[in-house]
């Protein structure tokens, strides 16, 4: 049987309140050569009633986000893997046949990004990210100081991760970060001019929640002392601080 050419993986847990905008916006889509697989953390809620029976479902113990990122992972067999989590939700019907137009006239990429329009709790919108031309780049050491990739507008081939391992489950809010510092210099990636997914503020998302900002920061340095040398470290260093300064996290909204 061929594989899809594109796996999107949603992860999920007690996610009844926003996964149904997220699965209409799957069904959405006019390009029709992609699987859609579930990696769901034992949901106490309607969660699993929700999902069509077109979707693969896999249930693992709930070991935090990168692990459940991991699963699906495992299980794609799509030629490219992108994860839209449960209060996300693609951005127009059109998403997936504009990248995938994109991604078959450049072959050579390994990777690649666009755009995110981020809204709060009610779907107001907020702004689009990365939205200045310097985060479209694709500059690795731009990446070392600045995160300009978000994971919701970034298809990567399985083929990478099959060679350079997959997320870093140590980590609980910055293990795309990680994984894109790890691989950006030994592959080929750049912009995809595309506004891939409407990515949801809320109290109760891991990476947004005002309760996770504290450790936000703190791994989003660890990542940082990681792939940087001391030099770089301590420019990163700087950064972080100014944006904390101009309270400027969200570079480009």
């Amino acid at each position: 049987m061929k594989s899809p050419f594109i796996s999107v993986i949603t992860c999920t847990r007690n996610s009844e309140k926003y996964l149904p905008t997220c699965l209409a916006s799957i069904k959405s889509q006019d390009f029709q050569d992609f699987e859609h697989i579930v990696i769901d953390g034992l949901s106490a809620d309607k969660t699993l009633a929700l999902v069509p029976s077109s979707s693969q479902v896999f249930q693992v113990n709930p070991n935090g986000i990168s692990d459940a990122m991991n699963e699906g992972i495992k299980h794609a067999s799509g030629q490219y893997l992108y994860f839209l989590h449960s209060d996300d939700a693609f951005h127009d019907p059109q998403v997936l046949s504009r990248v995938a137009d994109y991604l078959k006239t450049h072959k050579e990429l390994d990777w690649g990004y666009g755009q995110i329009q981020v809204v709060d709790a009610d779907d107001k919108k907020i702004g689009i990210f990365p939205k200045y031309k310097i985060f479209q780049m694709a500059s690795p050491t731009l990446l070392k100081f600045f995160n300009f990739i978000p994971h919701q507008a970034t298809f990567v081939k399985k083929a990478v991760f099959e060679k350079f391992g997959n997320f870093d489950t140590s980590l609980k809010t910055c293990m795309d970060y990680d994984f894109w510092l790890k691989i950006c210099k030994v592959t080929l990636w750049g912009y995809l001019p595309v506004l891939i997914s409407n990515y949801r503020v809320h109290q109760h998302s891991q990476s947004s929640a005002t309760i996770n900002k504290t450790l936000n920061k703190v791994e989003r340095l660890r990542v940082q002392k990681k792939n940087t040398n001391f030099f770089e470290s301590i420019i990163a260093t700087l950064v972080n601080m100014m944006q904390e300064i101009f309270n400027q996290s969200d570079l480009g909204k």
